[in-house]
């Protein structure tokens, strides 16, 4: 009661903390608590009423303890360069900061919420997870986890809603120049996701590291695997081992939009042609999900003398 009459009077948060020895935090709780109880609230009302009555004159009101009800906003020198950075200008001017944090690592509820509804507003208006992760310096989990938190929210749904219908079109930058030509359905693989991803043939085949570089390779692998390739002939391609594309096709199928994406790409890829394959490679059946193969007693029922035949047995 104590805190919420010091509260009434105009102190500010830490000067009250400061005098019971407690933190800002304590104060908030007790203030709130205090105006859920009607006879508490009456008593810190009087107790608030005799303060400036008495000792008005007594109590230090220096401008660092008075805080503004309506803060000027921070300022910032941030131009924004497309519909993403206008969602993230957007999205800090409602929530009172600024571009500036919302694309560094403040960590504070406005900061997330923030970041987290431009980012949604960016993934309304068609833009890729990982082109939004690019501006946020954040892989697309990140972006992916910010955008589903935000759908369960009805209110800051609306706001990113409302953000995207306000953002202005983008103009696609010229694709990176390549003079890679595809042979054979893998290439065609790299070709489509080097694209989608925004980056060049090349690259995917290449050593770059970056995350654009890694998730598109890794893509185009699961698209070649999808479509029946073994992981040594994938390998090959990529001038890699076949446990690297074991471990990228791997991580794709635990994300659900890359692994969409690669679906689709193995969908488009021309047929390889039969006199293409070499000697060392090994056509793989891959069986669909579900399938399972047919027991010793399946196959007597489904072939009649089955049971009859002499079975060829190896010597362990």
């Amino acid at each position: 009661m104590a805190m919420t009459a010091a509260r009434e009077v105009g102190l500010s948060l830490p000067a009250i903390a400061e005098h019971f020895n407690k933190d800002h935090g304590s104060v908030v709780h007790a203030v709130r608590r205090t105006a859920e109880r009607p006879r508490l609230a009456a008593a810190a009302a009087r107790v608030s009423e005799h303060v400036n009555v008495r000792y008005a004159a007594r109590i230090p009101r220096p401008e660092a303890t008075v805080v503004p009800l309506h803060p000027d906003p921070p300022a910032s020198m941030f131009e924004p360069d497309g519909p993403v950075e206008h969602a993230v200008v957007a999205a800090a001017e409602a929530f009172g900061t600024t571009p500036e944090d919302l694309l560094g690592a403040d960590r504070s509820r406005a900061a997330a919420d923030g970041r987290a509804v431009a980012m949604t507003a960016a993934c309304i208006q068609g833009h890729s997870l990982p082109a939004i992760a690019r501006h946020f310096d954040r892989d697309h989990t990140t972006v992916l986890q910010a955008t589903r938190r935000i759908e369960k929210s009805p209110a800051l749904n609306g706001l990113a809603a409302k953000i995207a219908a306000g953002l202005p079109e983008e103009i696609p930058d010229p694709a990176p120049a390549s003079t890679f030509e595809p042979d054979g359905p893998v290439e065609h693989a790299v070709v489509a996701a080097a694209e989608a991803f925004g980056t060049t043939p090349e690259v995917l085949l290449g050593a770059d590291r970056t995350r654009t570089a890694s998730d598109a390779r890794a893509v185009a692998m699961t698209a070649a695997r999808i479509q029946g390739h073994s992981l040594p002939a994938i390998a090959r391609h990529f001038d890699r081992d076949h446990t690297t594309v074991l471990h990228a096709t791997r991580r794709i199928e635990k994300t659900p939009p890359l692994r969409d994406l690669a679906a689709t790409i193995a969908a488009d890829l021309p047929e390889q042609p039969s006199s293409s394959i070499g000697a060392g490679d090994v056509v793989e059946h891959v069986p669909e999900r579900g399938h399972r193969s047919l027991g010793v007693r399946e196959q007597e029922r489904a072939i009649p003398g089955a049971g009859e035949r002499d079975q060829l047995r190896v010597a362990r």
